[in-house]
């Protein structure tokens, strides 16, 4: 962990932990930080810190104080925390999904904790099986690198498969069709640009001091990823038990119709070329049923996969 992200889980801890409102002397005795010899120096740290977790979501509260120092700071736990709640069968599978695709090694003690919340007893052995597979170290150095704002230098390998260097100044972390991305002015490019961290190569190295850069406050992260506009198309889906909820997870909703004693889901908003290998990774437990342009993408895709494994050539279904 940076020095930086643990100023700011002992700041939060300290500050939601009291029963009064903290002064700043309490603060640096409580969390064994901001005491440089030039107390407007420790002051102006501190200020950032509480800055980045407001930002961050945590609603620190500034209060005034009757005597000795002027302002008081803390965290009131009911602001903070959540309220108890009682899920659904399908939000607990929802939630389920999310903690396996963010992966980690508390995975299986928060989907206990989850799964106690579930109407009916739900075995865990039963969750879904799916995760994105990032390296941690560039994950770790990059959100550190946007908490502290400190510019990056990584080699980066672009869809084409070409390797190049990258220097940038890391603005926010953003996910996508099931992929992260660091949205970052690019220094050669002078540019606004969005990098996969799947294909960043090696651990990320920092370049520079600390608030290097402020992060423009008009900065429009979704559209830094979305890339082009494309209209998407409705594809009927034949989808077996075992690859329903991977269908549902994208959107799909039951049409009311069987194909072969297959319910017929269908998914909205799809991009025939982009999710063309989303819907490839899905067979054989997923049929394609129309559009019918679709349907013969996928079967090429799939005759193209047999053929350079040897298989057996793939049949047209009709």
């Amino acid at each position: 962990m940076s020095e930086k992200a643990e100023r700011l889980v002992n700041l939060t801890v300290a500050l939601l932990e009291t029963r009064r409102p903290l002064t700043f002397t309490d603060i640096k005795r409580r969390t064994g930080f901001y005491g440089q010899r030039d107390h407007e120096s420790g002051r102006r740290m501190f200020e950032r810190d509480k800055d980045d977790l407001r930002r961050l979501g945590v609603p620190v509260v500034v209060e005034d104080l009757a005597f000795g120092e002027d302002q008081g700071y803390r965290v009131v736990r009911r602001d903070y925390e959540f309220p108890d709640i009682d899920l659904t069968p399908e939000e607990v599978t929802a939630l389920a999904v999310a903690v396996h695709l963010t992966g980690g090694e508390g995975t299986r003690l928060a989907l206990t904790k989850l799964l106690a919340r579930a109407p009916d007893p739900a075995p865990l052995e039963n969750a879904p099986p799916v995760q994105v597979r990032i390296a941690a170290d560039a994950v770790d150095a990059v959100a550190s690198a946007v908490v502290t704002r400190t510019a990056l230098r990584f080699t980066y390998r672009t869809a084409d498969g070409r390797l190049g260097e990258r220097r940038v100044d890391p603005y926010a972390v953003v996910q996508r069709r099931g992929s992260w991305y660091l949205v970052a002015h690019d220094h050669e490019r002078a540019a606004l640009r969005a990098f996969r961290l799947d294909r960043i190569q090696g651990r990320p190295r920092t370049v520079g001091e600390p608030d290097a850069f402020r992060t423009p406050a008009d900065l429009d992260v979704a559209s830094a990823v979305s890339g082009p506009e494309v209209a998407g198309i409705e594809v009927d889906l034949a989808v077996d038990p075992t690859a329903r909820w991977a269908v549902e997870s994208r959107g799909g909703s039951w049409t009311g119709q069987q194909v072969d004693g297959r319910p017929v889901l269908r998914v909205a908003g799809l991009d025939e070329d982009r999710d063309l290998a989303w819907l490839l990774g899905l067979a054989p437990g997923v049929r394609v049923l129309a559009p019918a342009r679709v349907a013969d993408k996928v079967a090429a895709g799939l005759r193209a996969v047999l053929e350079v494994h040897d298989a057996e050539p793939v049949q047209e279904t009709t």
